[in-house]
């Protein structure tokens, strides 16, 4: 059996394996070429096959074939059926399905490799967005519930966020580069083909082991008109259709995504890596007068068979309005509560790091020089940008370090009173360190658990920000109200709450003895959810100045 780490990303996808022997996580390679998986699969409707990876590459925009990238971020269930349907999924090829064909295809592979037959325990990096609200936070569990339906394959599953695999990696590293365990705070920068992700975290000694606290996260990522993502894949996509509308004076948003734009986007970003030296050479030489790139061809290309030349100005622009925005509200977001940030050290990570425009940007949002001791040890060859989520997976799969569990909502119930008076009760509270798997309760004034009436154990509250103000009521689907209700239990019950390590809820009711003041020992009945939209039917607003 091996442990193994994932980084699962919307561009390309790396496995990690920490050797024991060596004392070092190292790259799994898929072949004897490569050090990742392209996220890419091909269905073969012909042969009713799928095809993944660098196979299913060479196979983009073959006949009778569907191609589909981006995947991951469609877990989220944030984009409409008809757009997805002009991605070409239906009710069979669902973004589900398609991430378990290419991760299913991912660790067997693996194991071929390693000459194993199982993983004992898979850590996969998830994105921070989905962290981050109701919408989204289901891909987690959705995710985590795909690895489970390879029990042959896997025997435990752990989702990780990016970033804090990406920070496992970084102290890792410092402590080999300067035989010195690092204390003190990380934040850490990802920045991917989906996602962007921050996160700030808190380098502690732990019951004798490095331990990994989140203090602060924030990321943006969600799908938004039509589009994946706000970062590599969302940028190389609006490149493509700027270079392709300017042309052959088509409109942007008519070019439908279909075998001919994907063929583009395809070449497009083989030059775009092959020649990421000589595009940063060339944006830093006319920084203070980028109008110059316009006569700066980077390729040219076709489509459907007619000409097409991308130029620097397209990129430059291109990032102006769809990226520099984004990573300038993410990095106020993640800063706005601390008092010194020269304080911080600082990892850059992900392979849109290495874009010289997403670089620029952070480097003067920091006032980064050249030479900084932020920045020293956390990345020691630009390398290892690309290969630090997937290896901090891998220390945190081998239990070389560990990762504090952080609530990234709090969850509770409320009463209302006859006279009219409501009360909001969160047994587990956002950013609460918490032991997974342990019942928490939501108390009263005394400090007891808080007891309730049984008809009103439907009435839940959701809040995803540090402020209860923005506490949001959810309503019970149907079955889930079905559920509660046929629970024995006396008049007065009290609710508790258990999350595991992946934020999995699990809802537990106790009978209360109103003489005595106190709950059951043991619970009546626990209720998991594995994910929110199990328990949950719709949202509506409190009136508390929720959203």
């Amino acid at each position: 059996m091996i442990n193994i780490g994932i980084d699962f990303g919307s561009t390309y996808t790396m496995v990690s394996v920490y050797e024991k022997g060596k004392g070092v996580p190292v790259t799994v390679q898929p072949d004897g070429l490569s050090y990742s998986y392209p996220s890419i699969v091909v269905y073969d409707s012909r042969r009713d096959r799928y095809i993944c990876g660098k196979a299913a590459r060479s196979r983009v925009g073959g006949k009778d074939t569907v191609t589909y990238r981006g995947f991951k971020m469609l877990l989220n269930q944030q984009m409409s059926e008809e757009n997805l349907a002009l991605r070409g999924y239906d009710k069979v090829n669902t973004p589900e399905k398609i991430t378990e064909e290419f991760l299913r295809y991912v660790i067997q592979n693996t194991l071929d490799k390693k000459g194993e037959s199982k993983v004992g325990t898979l850590v996969i990096g998830a994105p921070e967005c989905w962290f981050q609200s109701i919408q989204t936070v289901d891909a987690r569990g959705t995710l985590r519930e795909i690895c489970r339906k390879m029990p042959n394959l896997v025997e435990e599953v752990k989702i990780i966020s990016e970033p804090t695999n990406a920070a496992a990696f970084c102290v890792w590293n410092y402590e080999q580069q300067f035989h010195e365990p690092l204390n003190g705070r990380i934040l850490v920068v990802d920045y991917g083909g989906g996602t962007l992700d921050t996160a700030l975290v808190n380098v502690r000694q732990q019951k004798g082991q490095m331990q990994i606290k989140p203090e602060m996260r924030s990321g943006a990522g969600e799908n938004h008109d039509n589009k994946i993502g706000e970062a590599g894949i969302a940028f190389q996509e609006a490149v493509a259709r700027r270079a392709i509308s300017e042309a052959l004076d088509i409109p942007g948003d008519s070019i439908p995504y279909d075998a001919h734009f994907n063929q583009f986007l395809k070449d497009f970003e083989e030059q775009l890596l092959s020649q990421s030296d000589y595009v940063s050479q060339s944006m830093q030489e006319f920084s203070f007068a980028p109008d110059g790139l316009r006569d700066i061809t980077l390729c040219g290309l076709t489509y459907d068979g007619e000409p097409v030349d991308i130029d620097l100005y397209q990129l430059y622009s291109c990032y102006q309005e769809h990226i520099h925005p984004v990573l300038q509200r993410v990095l106020d977001e993640t800063t706005t509560d601390l008092k010194d940030p020269k304080n911080l050290r600082i990892a850059l990570v992900g392979g849109f790091c290495n874009f010289y425009l997403v670089r620029k940007q952070i480097y003067d949002y920091f006032k980064i020089a050249q030479i900084d001791d932020r920045t020293k040890g956390m990345i020691r060859e630009e390398a290892q940008r690309e290969t630090a989520i997937a290896h901090g997976a891998a220390l945190f799969a081998d239990n070389v370090l560990s990762v504090c569990n952080i609530a990234q909502f709090s969850i509770g119930t409320y009463a209302t009173y006859p006279d009219g008076r409501r009360f909001n009760r969160f047994a587990i509270n956002y950013g609460q360190e918490i032991e997974p798997d342990q019942i928490y309760f939501a108390l009263d004034d005394r400090g007891e658990p808080f007891p309730m009436t049984s008809g009103s154990i439907d009435k839940f509250l959701l809040n995803f920000g540090r402020k209860s103000s923005t506490a949001i009521d959810v309503q019970p689907k149907p079955e889930f109200a079905a559920q509660l209700q046929s629970v024995p239990c006396g008049m007065v019950v009290v609710i508790g709450f258990s999350m595991d390590a992946c934020d999995r809820i699990t809802v537990h009711v106790f009978n209360y003895d109103i003489e005595h003041a106190r709950r059951d020992p043991k619970p009546t009945a626990s209720l998991p959810l594995s994910t929110l939209k199990d328990m949950f039917e719709s949202i509506v607003l409190t009136g508390l100045g929720g959203s």
